[in-house]
């Protein structure tokens, strides 16, 4: 584009246009007119429709965003009121637990039912009796060194495992895991890790949120810790 006067021509740039149109937004309605001769491409058939027709069809898009952003927004409500109330019954229920064994039993049936997880595994520190659902772990196995970076961030991690991760926390069931979560169990000391997998691949993955998480992992470590014995090493010292 361009304009002519006595000193030659001056070309004007389609961004000019642009943000001269952006400060004077009343420009339209002072040249209705010139509404009837503007078109601008369907945005579904590609076919030209008139300007005003394409503004009511953007104002009927954006009202269809905000109908899915609201419906979105809702539906994470009420998944966040479904987590707190299995949260608040996990917490009932591991209060009523008098024993490792029971703690142990606890989580596995409610992380199995009300959290839908297909394995459930306790990895703790210290030097006790493996069985059904609880692993202990020497303070000085040198695998502990798989766990150095969860316990320093002391976040949980999900997505997929590594194979060797995968047998190391899931055993011969590793290899129908297809995601996990990994929870370190923290109570004033490195407790352990729990893990929860899934079949999924979709299950768990990596930028969920992990609030919940988190607080799980809590609830977990704390009734823990009231029958466990202080390890003897951190296990950033395992194998050293």
């Amino acid at each position: 584009m361009s304009t002519q006067d006595g000193q030659g021509s001056k070309d004007i740039s389609a961004e000019q246009v642009a943000a001269w149109l952006r400060t004077h937004p009343d420009f339209f309605r002072k040249h209705e007119d010139l509404l009837d001769h503007l078109t601008l491409p369907h945005p579904n058939t590609g076919g030209a429709v008139s300007l005003l027709e394409r503004l009511v069809q953007r104002q009927r898009d954006r009202y269809q965003e905000l109908q899915e952003r609201q419906s979105d927004m809702l539906k994470a409500a009420r998944d966040s009121e479904h987590v707190i109330a299995r949260l608040h019954h996990l917490a009932l229920e591991l209060m009523t637990c008098d024993s490792l064994d029971d703690v142990v039993g606890t989580c596995n049936n409610m992380l199995r039912g009300d959290f839908k997880a297909d394995s459930v595994v306790l990895r703790l520190i210290g030097r006790g009796r493996s069985r059904d659902g609880l692993h202990f772990i020497d303070p000085d196995d040198k695998s502990l060194k798989q766990l150095a970076t969860l316990f320093r961030k002391r976040l949980p991690v999900c997505g997929r495992l590594r194979p060797r991760q995968q047998m190391f926390l899931f055993g011969e069931d590793g290899a129908s895991i297809k995601s996990a979560v990994l929870i370190p169990l923290y109570e004033a000391r490195e407790i352990g890790v729990l893990a929860l997998g899934s079949e999924n691949e979709a299950r768990f993955y990596p930028g969920m949120g992990t609030l919940f998480i988190g607080q799980l992992g809590d609830l977990v470590a704390r009734a823990l810790a009231r029958y466990l014995e202080p390890p003897l090493h951190s296990v950033d010292e395992a194998g050293a």
